[in-house]
C-alpha cells in the first residue's frame, strides 16, 4: 500500500488519533458508575433482607477524636465510651466497626471492635486493658494513652 500522505501528516493523524484515546479513556476514567462507590446491604444489623429501598443507604465514618473522649470508669475494670452517631440520620441500627487508636497500650486492650448497645443514633466500646493484672481500667488511664474510636457505619437514612 503506496501513502500519498507525507510522513508529517501521518503523524499528526497518529497524534490526534492518540489524544483522542487517552481523552476518551480519561473520560471514562472520570464518568462515574452506577457500580462505582456503591454500597449494597445484603443483610442488615439483625442478620435479615433490608427492607428498606437501596437508595435510602447511607456510609458515615468518624472519631471520637484523639485525646478527646469522654471516658468513664465501668465495673469490673473496664472503661468505656458512648460514640454519638446521630448526626448520621440513621433511620434503624446500622452495621458498625469500630477500632481503637491512642498513644500508647491501645494494642493491648479487649474489646476494641465490639460494639455494644447500639441503636440508630449511637453505640458503646468497653475496653479491658491486659498489660496488668494489678491494674485495672480507669477513665484516667485510658485519657491518658488518648485512647479515640474510630468508626464506620452503614446503615439507611429513609
Amino acid at each position: 500500500v503506496v501513502s500519498t500522505q507525507s510522513t508529517g501528516e501521518i503523524c499528526a493523524r497518529l497524534i490526534s488519533d492518540m489524544l483522542l484515546w487517552i481523552a476518551l479513556n480519561f473520560c471514562l476514567l472520570l464518568t462515574p458508575s452506577s457500580s462505582m462507590g456503591a454500597v449494597k446491604m445484603i443483610t442488615d444489623h439483625h442478620g435479615n433482607i433490608p427492607s428498606h429501598p437501596e437508595p435510602c443507604i447511607l456510609t458515615c465514618a468518624g472519631s471520637t477524636g484523639y485525646g478527646k473522649n469522654n471516658w468513664i470508669t465501668g465495673p469490673y475494670g473496664v472503661a468505656y465510651v458512648v460514640v454519638d452517631i446521630s448526626e448520621c440520620g440513621f433511620v434503624d441500627t446500622p452495621i458498625v466497626t469500630t477500632s481503637l487508636n491512642g498513644s500508647g497500650h491501645n494494642d493491648y486492650v479487649v474489646g476494641t471492635s465490639s460494639p455494644r448497645g447500639m441503636t440508630k443514633s449511637s453505640f458503646e466500646i468497653s475496653v479491658l486493658q491486659q498489660w496488668s493484672l494489678n491494674q485495672k481500667l480507669t477513665k484516667e488511664i485510658a485519657e491518658s494513652y488518648k485512647f479515640n474510636v474510630n468508626w464506620v457505619a452503614v446503615g439507611y437514612v429513609c
